[in-house]
């Protein structure tokens, strides 16, 4: 049985899966499976993912588009004790797989393990900006009460052990025709798992490429992907009966300073009113659950938002 299974979801990305395959193949860590979900890829995607035999890769076509639904059709077939996301333009360093399963070895109790990453654009791959997870130094209430607004790390920057991964946590399809849905992926993860944070930083994320989904250049569709990402999370909080910390409440109007921000620079004015709205719509609820609000979160309350939403 494999120690870890690793899924991508392939929907035309053609020019980067073999590179994927082969950081996979080119792991000190062996005992692994990947499986390749096809997701209705249109162009040359599926045949070269064939023309890299091995017997730990496995190749599938999902019955249902969208990565959600690709991701989840490969965790049915799954047998690793430790499941790894791998999207099919992204890319692990060689010594990624070991050192996440070391620190694993160190906290047998740890749920996911969670490590830093380096993001590269497309069209210069050699200049890599490192970035941290979040929670890394803080406390597991802090990193809990972030994920409500904020996808935690990249998705190939965790591994998360696969007993974890009940049905109820898999990834939320209705989501698919959105963006940023793993924002709705982790938050019900972490605030329910045991986190700690490996050595690696062994996890490759390419941007800017022709079909990335995370693109932020279109502010409509981020925003709804953000929001419908964060009212999946609200759902669930109101399913399990819990309030909001207060905590949650300023990411929340955080992230809608950023939307609104970003929104701003493309000139969408109609986004950037609705973002606002959300984020003084989250300052109140701050105040309704505080106990001992912070000096800023005063100051916005006193002279309004607006103030501080210049970009």
């Amino acid at each position: 049985m494999p120690t870890i299974s690793i899924i991508t979801p392939l929907y035309n990305k053609a020019p980067y899966i073999a590179a994927t395959i082969h950081s996979v193949l080119a792991q000190t860590y062996s005992n692994w499976e990947l499986w390749i979900v096809d997701n209705g890829s249109i162009d040359s995607s599926w045949e070269i993912a064939q023309q890299l035999p091995d017997p730990r890769i496995h190749l599938l076509r999902a019955s249902k588009q969208g990565p959600g639904a690709a991701r989840n059709y490969g965790l049915s077939y799954a047998q690793g004790e430790w499941i790894q996301f791998l999207d099919a333009d992204d890319l692990l360093e060689p010594n990624h797989l070991s050192q996440q399963l070391q620190a694993a070895q160190q906290d047998p109790d740890a749920d996911i393990i969670a490590c830093c990453w380096q993001e590269f654009i497309d069209e210069n791959p050699t200049v890599k900006k490192l970035k941290q997870p979040a929670g890394m130094g803080r406390s597991p209430q802090e990193l809990r009460d972030a994920v409500i607004a904020f996808a935690p790390w990249a998705v190939h920057a965790a591994i998360i052990k696969h007993s974890s991964l009940v049905p109820d946590c898999y990834w939320p399809e209705q989501l698919d025709c959105y963006l940023g849905e793993d924002i709705a992926f982790w938050f019900k993860l972490v605030t329910s798992c045991r986190v700690t944070y490996g050595t690696s930083q062994g996890a490759l994320y390419r941007t800017q490429t022709a079909e990335c989904r995370s693109q932020i250049s279109n502010p409509e569709k981020w925003f709804e992907g953000v929001h419908a990402a964060i009212t999946h999370n609200q759902q669930v909080l109101q399913q399990a009966k819990t309030d909001y910390t207060s905590a949650q409440c300023e990411n929340l109007m955080r992230v809608y300073v950023e939307l609104y921000r970003s929104a701003c620079h493309q000139q969408a004015k109609e986004v950037a009113e609705v973002a606002r709205l959300h984020a003084e719509a989250w300052l109140r609820e701050y105040f309704r659950v505080v106990r001992k609000p912070k000096l800023s979160m005063v100051a916005r309350r006193l002279v309004g938002i607006k103030p501080f939403l210049k970009y």
